[in-house]
């Protein structure tokens, strides 16, 4: 196979989570990659040629070759195939339950949990404010609703000591450990469990090769 040639189109505030998502496929796939950086507003002549080449014209948009792909699950499904196991490392469990488990809990935390996600947005803990204190805002009875069914999710599926969700890592995890830092960065409490797993996929090599970049002097 001929050496990966892929450019990851990124915005330049790097809150996120999509491209979050993109660039912890790629660094954990261990592919090397070039980064363009987008600022929003996004520039109407750039934003016409990426609908162009990619349809969907938002970031993160995935470049390999002729290919451009946007939508952060289409990208890490598409660098599994395109760049399966054993050769490189896997991003999506092997054993087929897993498999379908890790798909479960990412389509969830796409399709639900809004009110979360608006109380606790990503720029609560990437951008300028990873790293320093936040003030503690109450969640609203429907956000808190939320974040107890995302902790409920997370403790029914995270074994005590462990740090992944299934035998091994896979992108999943980055998707809940983003989630559950929702809490953290409002200092909600977590299961021991779940506090240690989350602590243990933001160490990752990938997450602090992202946080790099979100915490970076604009």
């Amino acid at each position: 196979m001929a050496e990966p040639n892929l450019t990851l189109y990124a915005e330049s505030d790097w809150v996120s989570p999509w491209v979050f998502h993109a660039m912890i496929a790629l660094e954990e796939k261990g592919l090397p990659y070039r980064l363009e950086v987008v600022t929003f507003p996004m520039a109407e002549d750039l934003r016409a040629d990426l609908r162009e080449r990619a349809v969907i014209g938002k970031v993160p948009i995935l470049v390999d070759g002729d290919a451009w792909i946007t939508e952060s699950l289409a990208i890490s499904e598409y660098l599994a195939e395109r760049y399966p196991a054993p050769d490189y490392p896997r991003l999506f469990p092997a054993d087929l339950v897993q498999r379908a488990r890790a798909r479960q809990v990412m389509s969830a935390l796409r399709t639900g949990f809004f009110k979360l996600r608006e109380e606790r947005p990503t720029s609560t803990f990437f951008g300028a404010a990873e790293g320093r204190s936040a003030e503690r805002k109450p969640l609203s009875d429907a956000a808190r609703a939320d974040a107890d069914e995302l902790v409920r999710i997370a403790a029914a599926l995270i074994r005590p000591g462990a740090t992944t969700l299934f035998d091994a890592w896979s992108i999943a995890d980055a998707d809940l450990a983003l989630a559950l830092r929702r809490l953290v960065a409002g200092f909600d409490p977590l299961p021991a469990a779940v506090s240690e797993y989350t602590a243990a996929q933001w160490a990752r090599p990938s997450v602090q090769k992202f946080l790099a970049h979100s915490t970076a002097p604009r």
